[in-house]
């Protein structure tokens, strides 16, 4: 299992949305990188959401892979979107995939925002 290797750091988006500079200190602690403490609300600031869709440009070339660029990769930033856009019978065959191809604990690590409301 990849969870398992040392050299693997799973990150899960609502996480980040939670606690940004948490997460961000937590991915710099695993990669040993050690950064000035007087720029963490700089670097914090420029890993948000909004900052990074203001900054699409200097991000990547969103326009060149995919349809809607930036805007529509970078859409809302948010999870549950899926409930406008997926139908009872979507949402289900995604669960039943889910728990035939994950194990259990893997399932509900990437899918705890399905559960949320």
């Amino acid at each position: 299992m990849q969870r398992d290797q040392t050299n693997v750091l799973f990150v899960h988006f609502d996480d980040l949305q939670d606690d940004l500079d948490g997460e961000m200190r937590r991915v710099a602690t695993f990669l040993n990188v050690d950064v000035d403490e007087a720029l963490w609300p700089q670097l914090v600031e420029h890993c948000t959401f909004a900052s990074m869709k203001r900054r699409s440009g200097e991000i990547g070339d969103f326009d060149r892979l995919f349809i809607g660029g930036a805007d529509t990769f970078l859409y809302k930033g948010i999870n549950g979107r899926w409930r406008d856009v997926l139908t009872a019978d979507e949402v289900r065959i995604f669960d039943d995939e889910c728990r035939r191809r994950l194990p259990a604990d893997a399932n509900l690590w990437a899918n705890r925002h399905l559960r949320m409301t």
